[in-house]
């Protein structure tokens, strides 16, 4: 079969296909992806064609974004109808198009805010999927936002108006545990919960980690953009003060973007790094403090930790109420340094927040793997 993937340009949005990606890659499929130009370098590395498709660029969507205020359910309306469902999926429609003309894919698994793929996929008859880049109780109230839009999109390609059906209907597939991510809507089909396999650990020595050390390690990632964020990289800061007087060893990521001298003076019992694959971390962390991306949260869960969780926008301020909701960790709203000290203390000394991030990292490594995906996708 021929497979084409659709994404927008978030290493966020990208980095939940590549699993089944590489599944269909592995079992002798055609598969190709289609996003915007920037993804290309990951693409190659991954060893996937690209079908390169245009991007309404940041001059465009700038004016957007900054109507919106804080992450309300009006703030979620704007972003999906009018950058993900709006702009962005016009800018990429046509090249969607063509690669419909060109690759004639046999099934398109999409970003679920990739819009424009399930509109191409529609007008070429092809089936189509997508894979849930956020939680699904996140994502169930999506389709009242973006059906106008989508109804627009399908009259630039000479489709009727379909008031959403089509969106409702795509069969569903996610890494989050049901238990976590309970779906309340009706009018949309159940979705597959499906977990990653991740690679193995590295076997290099972890020296931010030394086996001699008895304190437990806090884990302290804000994702890989925070840091290039002026206005959201006050966190490290408040997160360096708050471990520093605290019986524990820290390993602190900023992500590529962030020039490490901003940070100020490093406590004697942090390390940083720019960057570490989770999956090398997570065996040694008692906890992790995070901004609750989904990758992170996920990560975070399948191993069996609790968080503390500071989100800043987009799902995130879902996703840590999922997380205190369960009790598998605490979420704070723009802490100072001693409010979040306290809670990542408060974290090492509540069995009962352990006991439920084990129970659902027990979950989810009793949920299907991923092949258990492509084999009800094919």
């Amino acid at each position: 079969m021929r497979i084409l993937f659709s994404s927008t340009r978030g290493a966020g949005h990208l980095q939940p296909l590549l699993p089944y990606a590489r599944a269909l890659l592995a079992r002798k499929h055609e598969v190709a992806v289609a996003a915007p130009s920037v993804v290309s370098e990951t693409l190659r590395a991954e060893g996937l064609l690209h079908l390169p498709f245009d991007h309404p660029g940041d001059d465009v969507l700038a004016p957007i974004w900054a109507r919106l205020r804080g992450w309300s359910d009006e703030a979620l309306g704007i972003a999906a109808s009018e950058i993900f469902a709006g702009v962005s999926a016009q800018a990429a429609l046509p090249k969607l198009q063509a690669a419909m003309q060109s690759f004639r894919p046999d099934l398109v698994l999409r970003d679920s805010v990739e819009y424009g793929a399930l509109v191409a996929a529609e007008h070429a008859n092809v089936r189509h999927a997508r894979i849930a880049v956020h939680s699904v109780s996140f994502e169930e109230v999506l389709p009242r936002h973006v059906d106008e839009p989508l109804d627009v999109l399908r009259k630039l390609v000479g489709l009727a108006p379909d008031q959403g059906a089509a969106l409702r209907d795509e069969a569903v597939f996610s890494s989050f545990p049901a238990s976590l991510d309970a779906v309340i809507s009706s009018r949309m089909r159940p979705p597959f919960r499906a977990r990653v396999v991740e690679a193995p650990p590295s076997s290099a020595p972890a020296v931010w980690a030394p086996a001699d050390d008895p304190r437990p390690l806090i884990y302290i990632t804000f994702g890989t953009i925070a840091g290039s964020t002026a206005h959201i990289r006050a966190i490290y800061r408040t997160a360096l003060e708050a471990v520093a007087e605290l019986p524990v060893r820290a390993l602190l990521t900023t992500g590529k973007g962030m020039d490490a001298d901003l940070l100020g003076a490093i406590p004697a019992n942090v390390h940083v790094e720019a960057f570490i694959p989770q999956r090398d971390v997570l065996p040694h962390a008692a906890a992790v403090v995070c901004h609750g991306g989904s990758g992170t949260l996920l990560g975070a869960l399948a191993a069996g930790l609790p968080m503390v969780i500071v989100p800043f926008g987009a799902d995130q301020p879902h996703n840590a109420q999922l997380v205190a909701q369960v009790g598998a960790g605490l979420a704070l709203s723009s802490p100072d340094a001693s409010t979040l000290g306290a809670t990542i203390q408060r974290l090492l000394d509540a069995p009962a927040l352990r006991q439920k991030a084990q129970s659902l990292a027990a979950e989810i490594a009793a949920m299907p793997t991923i092949d258990g995906a492509i084999d009800t996708l094919l």
